[in-house]
């Protein structure tokens, strides 16, 4: 069988096309096998053989017909599997540079948006009314209970609960309403 592949490889050299169709009938079942050991992607492994015999039909002419043909066409299919390989880490490679660049901006833009929401909320609770304000200062700057707002400032604590309520509607819809315009 080799002694036939290598008579056919010395056809090849000479331009026939019809040794070149019965050498790839011969050897594209190995080849491709091959080539998938090595990548583990067939329809990549698929390309690679189609490239490496397009490239022997392509430089026929300029082969060494002394040269054994199994071994070179496996060293060519070995080749051109690792050049992609290459290809395909380079461009994994990209790939995660460009997701860790996207992972930075997208970062640093709900970095801007907390500060834009927190710029927001502090300027919608300075639009409180005074009393408003200083319960919302005591309740969540101070960390104080409503009991404990209500003797400091000496109001119920129902009246420090509607008080909050109405300060947070006002919070809401103000801090919305600034980061959507």
């Amino acid at each position: 069988m080799d002694k036939d592949i290598q008579h056919l490889f010395v056809l090849l050299t000479k331009g026939s096309s019809k040794a070149f169709e019965k050498i790839y009938v011969l050897c594209h079942e190995s080849s491709l096998r091959f080539c998938t050991s090595l990548i583990k992607d067939k329809a990549e492994a698929e390309s690679i053989v189609q490239d490496v015999f397009t490239h022997l039909w392509e430089k026929r002419a300029k082969l060494d017909e002394g040269i054994e043909f199994k071994s070179y066409l496996f060293a060519c299919l070995k080749n051109k599997t690792f050049d992609r390989l290459r290809v395909i880490k380079r461009n994994q490679e990209a790939i995660d540079l460009l997701w860790g660049n996207i992972e930075k901006v997208q970062s640093f833009q709900e970095e801007e948006l907390s500060d834009l929401k927190i710029d927001s909320l502090l300027d919608a609770i300075d639009d409180l009314p005074p009393g408003r304000k200083q319960i919302i200062q005591l309740r969540y700057l101070n960390g104080k209970s409503y009991k404990e707002i209500a003797e400091q400032l000496d109001i119920s604590s129902h009246t420090v609960k509607n008080q909050l309520i109405k300060a947070k509607h006002h919070l809401k819809s103000n801090v919305e309403y600034q980061l959507i315009w």
